[in-house]
């Protein structure tokens, strides 16, 4: 299979250690889109395997860039490549080898960074967030994590250089989103995550290069990427998790569901739901291990017994499984308004389901969870006008397996 190796760019600085790249490949089946933006002039090596255009007029916005150089390719495996990076000499040939695979349509692998100068940098991302670290030669390599949903929701922790989607994935996945200025990658791994499946390669197969012109260094475009990123979360993650759920053959339980069942979900209820009866009956009836996710909208302020319904949740939610979960606060007055409340709870009150420190002093909660998302906040102007906040736990349960990104705990 022919890989398409795509490179938009403004500044050929780098380009010709680029061409170096990929004339080290073991995998000679490639071609190298570069689209030069903005004006900029790069005379290429002579490979006829190399093809060099120019946007006219000119293309503002890196999703509409992207996805212009991704018009272009032929080759049947598109895979991105900044024109300030590299591939090390076994890349192509790992990827290729990956989508061997016909169910994968997305491969990533593991990176390292190095200097301006070409020399490796031995920096490292935050180690309590979950990061880990191996040593290849000289090169201090990034272990890549999962594409977890979590993971992938977020770009912190999403899928790093190399990325290679099938270009059939690709389209079906809509493509590149022309609108976007910033985070067009993690906008669309989200939707190709919807309709394929993801292969990490865990061999350093990327050098990404550190220096003071990179988007994450400047200082509007980073700040707008890290409060974009998790309004993109918000809009992702109960669709990805549902799709994660249904790959691995588990169950999607919406508690409460009778009223505004989320598509996709199998709706438990007292009555008028798919599963109807008691909610410890119904977990009762259900194997450990069994679920993907829980969606707790406006539910679990109706059960009173708090420890063994967060108990049975947790039993039942595989490794990696969420619960997904929207309560009103007893910051306000929602918590205490309906007379069918019988639980109270704030944010705090998510500590001991994520905390060792806090949980200690309640032995007989058997749970271990890893926060995703856990905020307060007014759903609507309704709410705020009337003060109803919300508290929105998002969490991943934990049974001895993967370590998500970012904190344990508190």
């Amino acid at each position: 299979m022919k890989i398409s190796v795509f490179t938009p760019s403004h500044n050929p600085k780098w380009l010709n250690e680029a061409a170096d790249s990929l004339h080290l490949q073991t995998n000679p089946n490639w071609e190298w889109t570069v689209l030069l933006n903005n004006g900029a002039e790069w005379e290429p090596p002579h490979d006829s395997r190399i093809k060099v255009h120019h946007a006219k007029p000119w293309v503002k916005g890196v999703g509409a860039l992207k996805a212009k150089a991704a018009e272009l390719c032929d080759g049947e495996i598109l895979l991105e490549l900044d024109h300030d990076d590299l591939l090390m000499p076994e890349a192509l040939s790992k990827v290729a080898e990956a989508f061997e695979n016909p169910e994968v349509g997305f491969v990533f692998s593991d990176f390292a960074q190095m200097n301006e100068d070409g020399t490796p940098n031995l920096t490292e991302f935050d180690l309590s967030y979950g990061w880990a670290y191996y040593q290849d030669g000289e090169w201090k390599v990034t272990r890549t994590k999962s594409a977890h949903p979590h993971n992938v929701a977020y770009i912190w922790y999403a899928p790093n250089h190399l990325r290679a989607f099938r270009k059939s994935a690709y389209e079906s996945a809509g493509g590149y989103n022309q609108d976007l200025e910033i985070l067009d990658d993690q906008d669309l791994m989200a939707r190709l995550y919807l309709v394929t499946k993801f292969l990490p390669i865990h061999e350093n197969l990327y050098l990404q290069r550190i220096h003071g012109s990179q988007t994450q260094a400047d200082p509007i475009l980073n700040p707008k990427i890290q409060e974009e990123t998790v309004r993109m979360y918000d809009r992702t993650i109960q669709s990805l998790v549902l799709k994660w759920a249904r790959d691995n053959g588990l169950h999607a339980l919406d508690l409460g569901g009778a009223h505004n069942s989320a598509p996709g979900f199998t709706s438990v209820d007292l009555h008028d739901a798919d599963i109807t009866g008691d909610i410890f009956d119904v977990f009762g009836n259900m194997e450990d291990n069994s679920v993907g996710v829980i969606r707790a909208f406006d539910f679990i302020e109706h059960i009173s017994d708090k420890i063994r319904l967060w108990n049975e949740m947790y039993r039942v939610l595989a490794d990696g499984g969420m619960i997904l979960s929207m309560t009103p606060s007893t910051d306000g007055r929602g918590a205490f308004q309906d007379p069918t409340h019988i639980a109270y709870y704030n944010q705090n009150s998510f500590w001991y389901f994520i905390d060792e420190n806090y949980r200690r002093y309640v032995p007989e909660l058997k749970v271990n969870f890893q926060s995703s998302r856990l905020m307060t906040f007014f759903p609507s102007a309704f709410h705020q006008n009337n003060n109803i906040p919300y508290v929105l736990a998002n969490l991943i349960a934990l049974k001895g397996g993967e370590r998500y990104g970012g904190r344990l705990g508190v």
